[in-house]
């Protein structure tokens, strides 16, 4: 069975939320985190990180921390964590960055009207925000497909394409323990 991680709740996600808020506004990367990263990810896949708004890759940088933190040193579980969020890139093909600015409506717009959201979205590039709602929503199997043509490794993809999935059965009870703690990294950050 998965290790449990706890998850936050109520007030306590709110005021998560505000934080993340914050600290994606005035996020930055010191040079050792950015080799750091360039020192774990291949060539290709340091491409795709590089393309990821510096919020983001900050986010990613943090899920990553929080895992070393609590004593992981598995290096695709650390990858999975600077690369979890890479398909939301994909947005930017149809010229909507799904940035800082963008990212609080979509998830409230997913919490309040999950139905709506799915109706309006569209895999076509040339709907521009419609297309934006639909990476939004499927950015996990978009940056695992990048990730698999990148060469990454058949675990740091399932991963990925697993990041927000809530009943995944898994290949292996060691895959659904990586699954279980980056899903608890990225919910903290």
């Amino acid at each position: 069975m998965a290790t449990q991680y706890p998850r936050p709740g109520g007030i306590t996600r709110a005021r998560y939320r505000v934080r993340q808020f914050l600290n994606a506004a005035t996020a930055r990367i010191r040079p050792e985190e950015r080799a750091a990263v360039a020192a774990l990810l291949p060539p290709a896949a340091l491409t795709l990180f590089d393309r990821m708004p510096r919020d983001a890759q900050r986010h990613s940088l943090n899920v990553m921390q929080a895992l070393q933190g609590a004593g992981v040193r598995d290096p695709e579980l650390l990858t999975a964590a600077l690369l979890h969020d890479v398909g939301k890139v994909a947005a930017d093909d149809a010229g909507v960055r799904i940035n800082l600015w963008l990212r609080g409506p979509l998830v409230l717009a997913e919490a309040l009207t999950p139905r709506q959201v799915t109706r309006y979205a569209s895999d076509n590039p040339a709907d521009g925000w419609r297309y934006a709602l639909h990476v939004h929503l499927d950015h996990p199997a978009i940056g695992a497909a990048w990730l698999d043509a990148a060469g990454l490794s058949p675990r740091i993809c399932w991963l990925v394409a697993h990041h927000q999935a809530t009943d995944v059965d898994a290949p292996d009870p060691d895959a659904a323990d990586l699954l279980a703690a980056l899903q608890w990294a990225d919910g903290i950050n």
